[in-house]
């Protein structure tokens, strides 16, 4: 695959009409890469299949996803759909001996997303996830600052995560994200939102050694916008995690559903703060963001990035393809140089585990001592 320098040829499961991700982002993204051609498109229904290859003018389309991955122009599967579906639709691709990327959450449990990992090992194709902070060039560049001992020692780091996504804040909930109300989907406050987080602090810091956690569902009766049904709701919407990073820093955080967004890091040392803050106070895997910083003075100021720290293109700035178009650069890289840049299964089932333990801390209000692992 890829001789000859030609471009990796990528099916797309989940790129619909109607506001879909893979629409909305993944395609935006890959179109704006060389590296990278689209060459088919699948939904669970051909008619929404071949609407979205014309409209994005994409050669194949398809509802069976079996069919997709075994098209011979195809190299790399994206899985971009519900949650729920991941699993039948990844496997579909690992049937098929393609490379595949998987939205995040992997799985709806961790015991799936272990299952996940486990076949696309067997299968021996490259495995991706879309833990897209990690692409962001200002996260990677305060990894550097970090690592370069920008502020000292770490003592404290605060995220302040107002989240205006859903309206559950008002009790009321759009039909097509019902299902993100039942915690057995694995789609929630917690898997989305504190899943996304945590892993971008855990790349910047290193692993938790203590967790304790709050959750709550604090909307239990849902009323769904378009048919006037109440909905009961499992899964958490209020999230607040706190816990112990290396060398002891002290980490706290809020996640919550607001009116008005907000999306703030802030990291205290004993030589200076950095702060990573988001430019559209949407969602921190999406945004493009800023950082600013101060050594001693107090008087933060925003930190322009170097040369070297490789971007996403452009004219993605400012929209939700940006970070999905800095995971595909570091998959590129990746499948060119057998590196292991880009997140994968393995760094999405570290993940996984690491919620399970935040919802045991929740459900037992209790500190937990966290495993030594390596910084994931």
């Amino acid at each position: 695959m890829n001789k000859n320098h030609q471009p990796i040829r990528v099916g797309i499961i989940g790129a619909g009409l109607n506001g879909a991700w893979g629409g909305r982002a993944h395609i935006p993204a890959l179109k704006a890469l060389p590296e990278f051609m689209v060459t088919a498109v699948g939904a669970s229904r051909q008619s929404s299949a071949e609407a979205s290859a014309n409209h994005f003018g994409i050669r194949h389309a398809f509802s069976d996803p079996l069919e997709l991955a075994l098209h011979p122009e195809v190299d790399l599967v994206t899985v971009s759909v519900r949650v729920p579906e991941h699993d039948r639709l990844i496997r579909a691709a690992l049937q098929a001996g393609k490379h595949v990327y998987s939205e995040f959450p992997l799985g709806r449990t961790t015991a799936e997303s272990a299952r996940l990992l486990q076949a696309a090992q067997e299968q021996g194709v490259r495995h991706f996830v879309g833990l897209q902070s990690r692409a962001n060039p200002v996260v990677r560049y305060v990894r550097e600052l970090l690592a370069e001992g920008y502020v000292g020692d770490v003592l404290a780091v605060h995220v302040n995560y107002a989240v205006p996504v859903y309206p559950i804040r008002s009790k009321q909930i759009d039909q097509s994200h019902v299902y993100m109300l039942d915690d057995a989907n694995g789609a929630n406050q917690l898997t989305i939102a504190g899943g996304h987080l945590l892993d971008g602090i855990m790349y910047l810091l290193g692993p938790f050694s203590e967790i304790s956690a709050i959750l709550k569902t604090q909307a239990q009766q849902v009323l769904v916008e378009e048919t006037g049904e109440m909905i009961h709701a499992s899964a958490p919407d209020h999230v607040v995690v706190s816990g112990k990073l290396p060398g002891d820093a002290v980490f706290s955080s809020q996640i919550r559903n607001a009116h008005a967004g907000n999306f703030l890091i802030e990291i205290n040392g004993t030589k200076g703060d950095l702060q990573i803050r988001s430019r559209q106070n949407f969602m921190f895997q999406i945004d493009d963001l800023t950082v600013l910083g101060t050594q001693g003075d107090g008087e933060l100021k925003e930190l322009p990035l170097p040369d070297y720290i490789l971007q996403p293109p452009v004219g993605l700035i400012g929209t939700a393809a940006y970070n999905v178009a800095g995971i595909y650069q570091q998959i590129h890289r990746d499948l060119a140089n057998h590196t292991h840049e880009a997140p994968d299964f393995q760094t999405a089932l570290a993940i996984h585990e690491l919620l399970d333990q935040v919802r045991k801390a929740g459900e037992t209000g209790t500190v937990l001592t966290m495993k030594k692992t390596e910084t994931v």
